[in-house]
């Protein structure tokens, strides 16, 4: 029997510059450093798949924030041997990998658990991860509020009610506060994905603002504001905590927001939300959104052994 033409070991400093150009026929781009960056934090879950000693491939698994049962698979194969067995050899290797140190009692490799995101389940990733057995774990919508400026906001939509404040938190309170506020809004919620201090200093960026909404002394809800490009701002996340919820504090907040906003010039707002949160679409729409496009998250559980 013949060997097998392609070979799978861990990265090289030199496989940097190769896998860098075949990440960049991929649908998610990235560049030589941020390979680098993956070489250097994913804990030995990168894997260079090789032929005749040249770098044709790669994948890596990266812990996500959060959810320490799950890990975002990441990957490419160069565009001349894509669709001949290339990449299901890669994953078969790192599957086996897998398999193996989770069988070994205490094993910090351990990964229970893989996702990746698609733009669309027909796409060829989709297509490839679906014949490895990766099964649809939910879908994700892009909301999107156009033409802020001439948007209103009828006095009927609005709670008039409801005693509340808005406070603006900087990086330093959020780091300190968010992850007990986070919890109080989403625990038991199948899109909880908890914040720690220290990742709300590496996500934060400049010019980014957490505005939360007080009653009397408690903080009952909150939205992070991202201002990613000029006229444009991202919502996200956005939480009301579970006991105010159903109320009309969630209107009320993001109401206020808009309507700040406006009076800042900002033109389009977007905001993420699971396909299957109803409530909160209901209330987006309400408000002016409307569905922009969706992505899909993909998931595969190394199987016990």
């Amino acid at each position: 029997m013949s060997s097998s033409p392609w070979f799978v070991r861990p990265p090289e400093l030199a496989d940097a510059a190769p896998l860098a150009a075949i990440a960049a026929t991929s649908t998610t781009p990235i560049d030589a450093s941020q390979i680098n960056w993956f070489m250097d934090q994913n804990d030995g879950r990168f894997w260079t798949l090789t032929h005749r000693a040249q770098p044709i491939g790669y994948a890596a698994l990266l812990p996500l924030p959060g959810l320490p049962h799950l890990f975002e698979l990441t990957g490419g194969i160069t565009p001349e041997f894509r669709r001949q067995g290339a990449g299901s050899f890669l994953w078969r290797t790192l599957r086996a990998e897998l398999a193996r140190t989770a069988a070994a009692a205490g094993s910090g490799q351990s990964v229970p658990q893989i996702t990746h995101t698609v733009s669309g389940l027909d796409t060829p990733a989709a297509c490839f991860l679906q014949h490895h057995h990766f099964t649809l774990e939910h879908e994700e919508w892009t909301m999107q509020l156009d033409d802020l400026p001439t948007a209103s906001f009828p006095p009927s939509s609005i709670p008039s009610n409801l005693p509340g404040t808005l406070k603006s938190w900087g990086q330093a309170v959020t780091g300190r506060s968010l992850p007990s506020l986070y919890k109080r809004c989403f625990t038991g919620r199948p899109w909880c994905q908890p914040y720690t201090a220290a990742e709300i200093a590496a996500t934060w960026e400049p010019g980014d603002e957490l505005v939360t909404l007080k009653v009397g002394p408690d903080t009952v809800g909150f939205a992070w504001l991202h201002f990613a490009e000029p006229g444009t701002a991202q919502l996200e996340p956005v939480g009301i905590v579970l006991e105010k919820q159903g109320m009309g504090y969630g209107r009320f907040l993001l109401t206020a927001i808009l309507q700040q906003l406006q009076n800042q010039g900002i033109q389009t707002v977007s905001l993420g939300v699971w396909a299957n949160n109803e409530t909160a679409i209901r209330l987006y729409q309400s408000l002016g959104f409307v569905h922009q496009s969706s992505s899909y998250s993909l998931t595969y559980t190394i199987p016990p052994t």
